[in-house]
């Protein structure tokens, strides 16, 4: 997985576009309720938020194909992520 912090986009490592980060009440992952293991449930907006440290890129393309309104957790220090800016991977 590649996340963009700048453009706040994500894509799977073969560069396929997976969705634009966009939370308009700017939740902190530890105010939310919590729900199931990878999940929370934001109290605003009742949206479950997906942890995507888990997940596959297949898994993560696969549930926001399924529903784009998909909220997403992204630690930038998490395993499964690279950090990329303006097209140039980040050292990660």
């Amino acid at each position: 997985m590649k996340f963009n912090p700048l453009t706040k986009e994500i894509y799977t490592d073969k560069d396929e576009f997976v969705k634009t980060m966009n939370c308009p009440y700017k939740m902190s992952w530890d105010n939310l309720e919590a729900a199931y293991s990878n999940m929370r449930k934001c109290a605003t907006c009742n949206h479950l938020i997906v942890d995507t440290e888990v997940l596959t890129d297949d898994e993560l393309l696969k549930m926001v194909r399924q529903n784009p309104a998909t909220c997403l957790k992204i630690d930038l220090n998490q395993q499964n992520i690279k950090i990329v800016t303006n097209g140039i991977l980040g050292q990660k």
